[in-house]
């Protein structure tokens, strides 16, 4: 059942869309291609993204990884592993934040070619519990979970990675401030959804692509966001498409009257 975008927009802006069986829904969603949909709210619902992980997951995880040199962990920029051991190898050890981290693939993926990394866990509550246990059965090195961001000092990470997660964090500007107060030497946002136009600073929108699951996230105007970390002393030194861009942003487009990206943006302080 392919529809017109300006019937789309309306029919997901709205209630009516929710009395429609799951199964039309889907359809609806999967024929037309529907990813975001902006719509009129200032917050993130307080229940968002929910996301649990278990000791299964985590042990097939460990699996994968350890039988397949060369797998790439899902929302990972390919080259991430390469680029902390060009910058931290000459160095004895080097702190790395997983902000957001999910599973631990990021862990497996990244100690294959940085042997000196000391990897730092941070995500929901319920996911920490279930990698520290994980870490205690097998007692595994260089890898602890962060549980409290108000115990963080100044100069204990020389890198933070964010994979596509600041995005669906209600007060990220109070988080950021927290974080790069801290100073560290770089930060990593992957996969961040971006606008050019100068009309506002965000907005949010809602996510179908996973649905019966719906999830909200913000949108940044890309000159909004880049100032925001650059006026705590950071400059961008790269920027590129994010490698699993192939999202549809018509409706978005359509809705702002501008074209919506999928970046990865790489930060460093200033020396």
């Amino acid at each position: 059942m392919k529809l017109s975008n300006k019937n789309i927009i309306k029919l997901f802006e709205s209630n009516i869309i929710n009395l429609f069986p799951k199964k039309i829904i889907r359809l609806l969603i999967k024929k037309n291609k529907i990813f975001f949909i902006k719509i009129d709210l200032v917050k993130l619902p307080e229940k968002n993204y929910p996301f649990t992980i278990s000791q299964e997951d985590l042990e097939n995880k460990k699996k994968i990884f350890f039988e397949n040199e060369f797998k790439v962990p899902t929302n990972q920029f390919t080259y991430l592993a390469l680029i902390t051991k060009l910058i931290f190898e000459k160095e004895i050890g080097f702190n790395f934040l997983d902000f957001g981290a999910q599973y631990i693939d990021n862990f497996f993926f990244l100690r294959k070619k940085n042997h000196n990394i000391n990897y730092y866990y941070h995500d929901q509550v319920q996911n920490n519990i279930q990698v520290e246990n994980f870490i205690k059965l097998h007692k595994l090195n260089n890898i602890k979970v962060l549980n409290n961001l108000d115990k963080l000092r100044e100069g204990i990470f020389d890198f933070i990675y964010f994979g596509s997660v600041i995005q669906y964090i209600n007060n990220f500007d109070n988080l950021l401030d927290k974080i790069l107060h801290t100073k560290p030497k770089y930060l990593y946002f992957s996969g961040v959804n971006f606008f050019f136009n100068k009309n506002s600073e965000k907005f949010i929108c809602k996510q179908f692509n996973v649905f019966p699951q719906i999830n909200y996230c913000f949108f940044f105007n890309f000159d909004y966001f880049k100032n925001l970390i650059c006026s705590k002393n950071y400059e961008l030194i790269y920027f590129s498409e994010n490698q699993n861009s192939q999202i549809n942003y018509s409706y978005i487009n359509d809705s702002i009257n501008d074209t919506c990206m999928y970046l990865d943006l790489f930060f460093k302080i200033k020396d």
